[in-house]
């Protein structure tokens, strides 16, 4: 499964390398990165990236030590199974309702255009086409949903079982208290540059 695809392909010096076994992700700081701006000011200070066979972890520098016990090779190794998981839900999907759904279209259609006898009814037949296909793809988007939230939340809880509850309770907290520091630093630091900004306008 190809995740962020075009930030793996330009993640190239990693500041950690863990072997998972089967598979290997590459720890990269984002504070080196050009990216830094666009994730972090939105409160995302990790992400994962892959080309669909090796993974690559984007995450900035203090949000990593704060919370490090949730980018072990333990947890990284579940959230790496979820995103295969993941994966393997759309593709079945995929070929289970999306791909059977379009040939029986395509049959349809071809049946109504070629008999005569069905020729007259051609243009219903097409609207109902178009219905169905829309009915099976709101049921398959909401299914995939429904199995990527089941899976999402089977990883979560295995996490916890790794951590332990207490002590994945803390670490949130942690996190939330880093989101607050990282937020206020930054807006003081912008109050200082508009402050210094002004001072020199007056300057001149």
């Amino acid at each position: 499964m190809k995740l962020q695809y075009h930030v793996f392909k330009t993640l190239k010096e990693p500041v950690e390398t863990q072997d998972l076994g089967e598979r290997s992700v590459e720890v990269h700081s984002m504070n080196q990165t050009p990216y830094l701006a666009k994730y972090a000011s939105k409160g995302q200070f990790a992400v994962w990236t892959s080309d669909g066979k090796e993974y690559k972890l984007l995450i900035e520098d203090g949000y990593y030590e704060v919370m490090k016990e949730l980018y072990d090779k333990k947890i990284n190794k579940v959230w790496i199974s979820f995103y295969e998981e993941a994966d393997k839900v759309r593709s079945g999907l995929m070929y289970k309702i999306v791909l059977p759904m379009i040939a029986l279209a395509m049959l349809v259609a071809v049946l109504f255009s070629t008999i005569p006898a069905l020729q007259q009814f051609q243009s219903v037949a097409l609207i109902a086409i178009l219905a169905v296909i829309l009915v099976a793809n709101i049921l398959q988007t909401n299914l995939m949903k429904k199995k990527i939230e089941q899976a999402r939340a089977n990883s979560i809880t295995e996490i916890k079982r790794i951590r332990g509850k207490e002590r994945f309770e803390e670490i949130l907290e942690a996190q939330a208290k880093y989101y607050d520091t990282y937020f206020n630093t930054e807006v003081v630091e912008e109050v200082k540059e508009d402050i210094d900004n002004q001072d020199s306008n007056s300057e001149k």
